[in-house]
C-alpha cells in the first residue's frame, strides 16, 4: 500500500520573516536614536534649553496721588533692594551666605528678644549659634535636659492618659497642638483662670484675645486642671504623633555624645530658659543674620522668584556687596521703586492719617490676593487711600520670559509684556491748606499744652474740614503725627514705633467715637420741632434745672439762664430747654416712653450719625451706641452725653446743616487718571468723583433754618464761641461742647460753618481731655477754628465773603 506523504508546515518560515521585520524595525530605530544623539544631539539640546521658559514678573510702578492742583503727594523712587534667588544645581549654604550678608547690610532692628527666643528663631530657620558653653556649663546643661527627659512618660502609658493629659504632654515634648477648646470649654478656662490670678493678686491679661494653645500653657503654668474633650480620631492622630516624638527623644545616657547645638534643640523643645553666653555685639549680630536668612528662605515663594531680603540699602552698601559677589551666591542688587512721600515745606509730616502706605501681603490673606492676580511678592496698600483705592493705584505688571537650562542658568530673556503704570488719584484738597492746617494744630497743641490749667491727659488734637455742598475733604489733620516715608526706612521706623507711631498710628476721624456734647442740642433742638413737641419761639423759664424722672438734671450754669427759646438756647448752649423737650417727647410715649429712643436713631441716621458716612477710607466705624435706655438717658441724649459718634461722622452732620438738609457723601478723591510714565504729562481722565446725595433729612426746612439762626447768634456777643470769630471778614455759624468722659478731664469740641449766607467751609476741632472744671471748650478749640477759617480764606480770596457755589439739589440724588 502506497504511504500518504503529510504537508509541510509553512509556520518557522513565517516566525523567521517577522523576526526579520522586528529586527530591521529596532535596527532603523537604534539608528536613528544614535543619529539624534551623535549627529543631532547639541542641535536639540539647545532646543531644549531654548524652550525651558519660566515667567518673571516685572513690577508695574504704583499709580501717583496729587492734590487739586496737580502737586505730587505720593509718588515712587527708586532705591537699592537685595534679593535673594536659588541657583538650582548649585549647593548654596544660605546660612554663611546670610552671616556675610549681616557684615555688610546694616542692621534695622533696634530691639532685641529674649535668648530663649533667639535659640527659638535659630532652630525655626534650621540655623545655627556660635555657643560654647565649657565643660561646666555643659555639663549643667545635660543635668537640666536630663530632668526633662526623665519627666516624658512611656509609651506605653500614652493610650492610658485623658485628652488633658494627652494634650499637656504633647505641648511638654514640643509638639504644636490644635485648638483643643469648643466655644463652652473655653469660656469655663478662661472663667478659672481669672479666678485664680484674682485669687493671687495677679494681673489680669485679656485672655479673650490669646490664642487655644497660649491658654492652654497658661492653665498648665498655674497648674489648673482643665476639661477638655478630643474627638476619637483627633486623640488617635494625636496619640501616635507623641509616641513618635517620644521615640526621637535620647535618653538621658544619650546626651553624653550631644554637641551644644544639639543640647540646645533640646532646650528649645521642651521650652526652657537659657542663657546663650552671648556678648551684646554677637546677640544683635545674630539677630540680624537670623532676619536677613529668613527673608532668603520665605517659603511663600517659588524658588526661581526672588526675594527681597533688604529693601532701600545704602549706596555703599551696594558697593560692598557687587565687590562680593563671587562669595555672596544667589544675591544680587536691584534697583526697585518705593513710596516717597511728600513732606511740609518745613520738613515735617504730611497727610498721615489718609495718605496710607504699603506693605507686603501677609501670609494669612496671600491666598486671596494671588487669586486676584497678585503675586506672592507684591506691596499692597494696608492704610488709607492707598488700601481704598488699591485696585486703582495697583498697576498692571509686566512679564519676562526667562529661558534656563537643566542647571537653571539664564539662556537668554524676553520681554513679553511691558508693565503698565497704575491710576493716579487727585485729591480735592490743596495741599497748601492741608499743610497750614496742620501747622496750626500743632502750634495750639504745644501753646495750649504748655498752660498750667491744662490735663496732663491732654495728648492728641483733630481737625476736619469739609465743603458741605459737595461732601469734598478739604483737610483732616490730627497732632501728634509722623512721617509716612518711616514705613519704607525699617531702621528708623524701629526706632521711633513704639514711642511715635504706636500712639498715634490710628484714624482718630474714622475709628473714634466721642460724645459729641452740645454740639448735638442743634439736632436736639430740629427734633422738638419736627416732633411737634415745641415751636421756634416758644420760651420756657430756666431757673438751673429740671426734673427728669427721679433725678434733678442740672443746668452748666448755675442759676439758669432765665427765658430762653430754641434760637436762644443754641445761642447760650442750654441744658435746661433740651431736657424739657426730653421729658416732653418721653410723656407723649406714657407707659411705653422706652419705645421714644428710636425716634433719635431715626434722625441720628439721617443725618450721618450712627451710621457709616461713606467715605473713601478703609475700615470706618459706627460709633458707639448706648445700650441704656433709662427714663433720664434720653435727657442725657438731647445734649450729647449718651451715644458717641466719630469726627467724620459729626462733619457730615454739620454739613447737612449747612446745605439745607442734604446728606452727602464725604470724599477725599476727586478724579482718577490713567497712570503716566511722564511726570508733567496728566493722564487721561477715567473717573470724575461726583458730589453724592445720600438721603435728604425728613426735617422741614424752616426748622434746619431756625437752627442755623441760633448758630449764628453763638459766635454773635453772648454768644459761647463769640470770642473766637469777632473781627473776622466774612460770618460764622458755630456750636461749642464740653464732652464729660467721666474722667478728670473734659472733651473739647466745637464746629460750625463759614459763610453763614452760603456755607462753603465745614470745620469740626476736638480736643480730648483738654479741660478741666471751669475752663471753656472754646479756649481749647476756638483759636484752631479761627485761624483755619483765616488760612482758607486767604488761600481761596473772595470764597467765603463771596460765595458762588449753591447747594445741592435734589436733582443730584442718585
Amino acid at each position: 500500500m502506497e504511504e500518504t506523504k503529510e504537508p509541510k508546515s509553512h509556520i518557522p518560515m513565517r516566525l523567521n520573516i517577522l523576526f526579520l521585520i522586528v529586527f530591521l524595525f529596532f535596527a532603523a530605530i537604534i539608528l536613528r536614536l544614535a543619529f539624534v544623539q551623535l549627529v543631532e544631539g547639541e542641535q536639540y539640546r539647545h532646543e531644549l534649553e531654548k524652550f525651558s521658559i519660566r515667567e518673571l514678573p516685572i513690577s508695574a510702578p504704583r499709580g501717583r496721588i496729587l492734590d487739586k492742583n496737580g502737586v505730587v503727594l505720593v509718588s515712587n523712587k527708586p532705591v537699592y533692594t537685595v534679593q535673594y534667588v536659588e541657583e538650582q544645581g548649585k549647593d548654596i549654604d544660605e546660612e554663611k551666605v546670610a552671616d556675610r550678608l549681616a557684615k555688610i547690610l546694616i542692621p534695622d532692628i533696634t530691639k532685641f528678644g529674649t535668648d530663649k527666643e533667639l535659640l527659638k528663631k535659630t532652630i525655626d530657620l534650621r540655623s545655627t549659634l556660635p555657643v560654647a558653653f565649657g565643660k561646666d556649663g555643659t555639663s549643667k546643661l545635660k543635668e537640666q535636659i536630663t530632668a526633662k527627659l526623665k519627666a516624658v512618660p512611656k509609651q506605653e502609658d500614652v493610650d492610658k492618659m485623658t485628652d488633658f493629659q494627652l494634650v499637656k504632654t504633647a505641648m511638654y515634648v514640643g509638639l504644636r497642638v490644635r485648638s483643643p477648646f469648643d466655644d463652652q470649654e473655653r469660656r469655663e478656662v478662661i472663667k478659672k483662670l481669672s479666678a485664680n490670678l484674682k485669687a493671687t493678686g495677679q494681673q489680669l491679661p485679656d485672655f479673650n484675645n490669646v490664642s487655644d494653645t497660649e491658654l492652654l500653657k497658661n492653665a498648665i503654668s498655674t497648674n489648673l486642671e482643665v476639661n477638655l474633650t478630643l474627638d476619637k480620631e483627633d486623640r488617635t492622630d494625636l496619640a501616635k504623633e507623641v509616641k513618635a516624638q517620644i521615640r526621637l527623644l535620647p535618653s538621658p545616657t544619650g546626651l553624653s555624645d550631644k554637641s551644644d547645638m544639639d543640647l540646645l534643640r533640646l532646650v528649645n523643645l521642651f521650652g526652657m530658659d537659657i542663657d546663650l553666653r552671648l556678648s551684646e555685639e554677637q546677640r544683635q549680630f545674630q539677630w540680624h543674620k537670623l532676619s536677613l536668612l529668613q527673608e532668603m528662605r520665605s517659603p511663600q515663594l517659588a524658588s526661581y522668584i526672588p526675594r527681597r531680603v533688604k529693601v532701600n540699602i545704602t549706596q555703599a552698601e551696594m558697593f560692598q556687596i557687587e565687590e562680593r559677589r563671587t562669595e555672596l551666591p544667589g544675591i544680587s542688587v536691584e534697583l526697585e521703586p518705593v513710596r516717597q512721600i511728600f513732606k511740609d515745606p518745613d520738613g515735617s509730616a504730611f497727610g498721615t492719617h489718609f495718605l496710607g502706605y504699603i506693605n507686603a501681603i501677609k501670609p494669612e490673606i496671600l491666598k486671596e490676593y494671588v487669586a486676584q492676580g497678585y503675586n506672592a511678592i507684591d506691596r499692597i496698600g494696608v492704610t488709607g487711600l492707598e488700601s481704598s483705592y488699591e485696585r486703582f493705584l495697583r498697576g498692571k505688571d509686566g512679564i519676562m520670559d526667562v529661558h534656563v537650562n537643566k542647571n537653571s542658568e539664564t539662556v537668554e530673556k524676553t520681554l513679553r509684556r511691558a508693565p503698565e503704570p497704575g491710576n493716579d488719584l487727585v485729591l480735592a484738597l490743596d495741599w497748601r491748606f492741608q499743610s497750614k492746617v496742620e501747622a496750626i494744630v500743632k502750634e495750639e497743641f504745644e501753646a495750649f499744652k504748655k498752660k498750667p490749667t491744662t490735663p496732663k491727659e491732654f495728648k492728641d488734637t483733630h481737625v476736619l474740614v469739609m465743603n458741605p455742598n459737595t461732601g469734598e475733604v478739604l483737610a483732616m489733620a490730627s497732632y501728634p503725627d509722623y512721617d509716612l516715608n518711616l514705613y519704607y526706612d525699617r531702621k528708623e521706623f524701629n526706632k521711633v514705633y513704639s514711642t511715635l507711631i504706636l500712639p498715634n498710628e490710628s484714624n482718630q476721624f474714622i475709628y473714634t467715637p466721642y460724645p459729641p456734647a452740645s454740639t448735638y442740642k442743634p439736632l436736639s433742638v430740629m427734633i422738638a420741632l419736627q416732633e411737634g413737641l415745641t415751636t421756634p419761639n416758644e420760651t420756657i423759664n430756666d431757673r438751673g434745672g429740671l426734673p427728669v424722672g427721679t433725678s434733678y438734671k442740672r443746668n452748666w450754669k448755675a442759676g439758669g439762664h432765665g427765658i430762653v427759646n430754641a434760637r436762644r438756647a443754641l445761642q447760650v448752649s442750654n441744658n435746661t430747654y433740651m431736657y424739657e423737650m426730653a421729658v416732653r417727647l418721653l410723656r407723649r410715649g406714657g407707659d411705653n416712653w422706652i419705645k421714644q429712643f428710636s425716634i433719635l436713631d431715626y434722625y441720628n441716621a439721617q443725618f450721618g450719625l450712627g451710621v457709616k458716612t461713606g467715605i473713601d477710607l478703609p475700615g470706618e466705624k459706627t460709633g458707639w451706641e448706648n445700650s441704656n435706655t433709662y427714663y433720664g438717658n434720653l435727657a442725657d441724649a438731647m445734649i450729647g452725653q449718651y451715644d458717641l459718634f466719630t469726627p467724620m461722622q459729626i462733619g457730615q452732620y454739620v454739613s447737612t446743616i449747612a446745605n439745607g438738609g442734604y446728606r452727602i457723601r464725604p470724599h477725599l478723591v476727586n478724579e482718577i487718571r490713567r497712570g503716566t510714565t511722564d511726570p508733567k504729562k496728566p493722564g487721561q481722565t477715567l473717573t470724575l468723583i461726583e458730589p453724592q446725595v445720600l438721603n435728604r433729612v425728613d426735617i422741614d426746612p424752616k426748622y434746619i433754618q431756625v437752627v442755623r439762626e441760633g448758630m449764628r447768634l453763638v459766635t454773635q456777643p453772648g454768644g459761647t464761641v463769640s470770642r473766637a470769630f469777632t473781627g473776622l471778614p466774612f460770618t460764622v455759624a458755630a456750636k461749642s461742647g464740653t464732652a464729660q468722659t467721666g474722667k478728670s478731664a473734659e472733651n473739647a469740641l466745637v464746629v460750625g460753618f463759614a459763610p453763614y449766607e452760603n456755607p462753603q467751609v465745614v470745620f469740626v476741632v476736638i480736643a480730648p481731655n483738654s479741660l478741666r472744671d471751669g475752663t471753656s471748650s472754646s479756649d481749647a478749640t476756638g483759636p484752631i477754628a479761627r485761624r483755619l477759617l483765616e488760612a482758607y480764606n486767604e488761600l481761596n480770596p473772595g470764597v467765603l465773603t463771596h460765595g458762588v457755589v449753591p447747594p445741592p439739589s435734589e436733582t443730584t440724588q442718585p
